[in-house]
C-alpha cells in the first residue's frame, strides 16, 4: 500500500521488513475509527507514536485510536526513534475487522530482520 495514496502525511512505513502479520491495537474504541476506514477494503494509515510510558500509541490526526501491546511497542521502539530523528512520521497500515459496533482494529507491522 502507498501511504501516500491514504494520507496527505509524508513517513515512512514502519517497520519496513518483509512479511506483516496483524497485531491487534489495545484500548481500540469502534466509534473512534476514521471515515475513511468504512470505505477502505485494503486499510488505511495510521501513525505510530513513542510515548514516555515505553508504549507505542495508534494515532489518526489528534485521535489516538489505541496502543499497541507492550511487546510489539518494544519491537519497533528503534525504528520510531529513527524516524523521529529524521523528521518523519512512522505510519503503518491499519485495518478493521469484525462487525459494525463491535470491530477490532490491528496494524499490519512484522519482526525486524535478522543481520548477519
Amino acid at each position: 500500500m502507498d501511504p501516500s495514496s491514504s494520507t496527505r502525511m509524508p513517513g515512512r512505513l514502519v517497520p519496513a521488513g518483509g512479511g506483516h502479520v496483524p497485531v491487534r491495537v489495545r484500548g481500540f474504541v469502534d466509534d473512534a475509527a476514521p471515515p475513511r476506514a468504512q470505505r477502505s477494503e485494503r486499510g488505511f494509515a495510521v501513525v505510530l507514536a513513542r510515548t514516555e510510558h515505553a508504549v507505542v500509541k495508534v494515532v489518526d490526526g489528534t485521535t489516538v485510536l489505541g496502543y499497541l501491546p507492550e511487546g510489539w511497542s518494544q519491537v519497533v521502539d528503534f525504528e520510531l526513534w529513527s524516524c523521529e530523528q529524521a523528521g518523519e512520521p512512522a505510519l503503518a497500515r491499519a485495518v478493521l475487522e469484525g462487525a459494525r459496533g463491535e470491530r477490532d482494529l490491528f496494524v499490519m507491522l512484522s519482526w525486524p530482520r535478522r543481520r548477519g
